[in-house]
């Protein structure tokens, strides 16, 4: 089993009315405890899913963030919750907002 994040600001720009993200300044500055979601693309017996899940941003790096997995992906049990998954503010897709 293999994954790789998918670029949200990619999808955003093939897609823009569609495909909303939050503003960059928001995904730049994200703190620990906040959650977001990604999107996973996972490779695994010569198949590909995809799949959109929420992490836990744990530790903010130079290059962006580490997160742990807060879901577990449908498509495989070789990933699971806990996962650490190091991400960038281009990986983000949507804030959780608890208000």
């Amino acid at each position: 089993m293999y994954f790789e994040l998918d670029d949200g600001e990619a999808l955003h720009k093939e897609a823009p009315e569609t495909f909303y993200i939050p503003p960059r300044e928001q995904r730049a500055n994200l703190r620990p405890g906040q959650l977001v979601k990604l999107v996973f693309r996972i490779e695994h017996d010569e198949t590909v899913d995809v799949e959109r899940m929420w992490v836990i941003v744990e530790e903010v790096t130079a290059t962006g963030y580490v997160g742990s997995l807060n879901n577990q992906p449908v498509s495989t049990d070789e990933l699971q919750i806990g996962a650490l998954v190091p991400f960038g503010p281009e990986h983000i897709i949507q804030i959780y907002d608890d208000e």
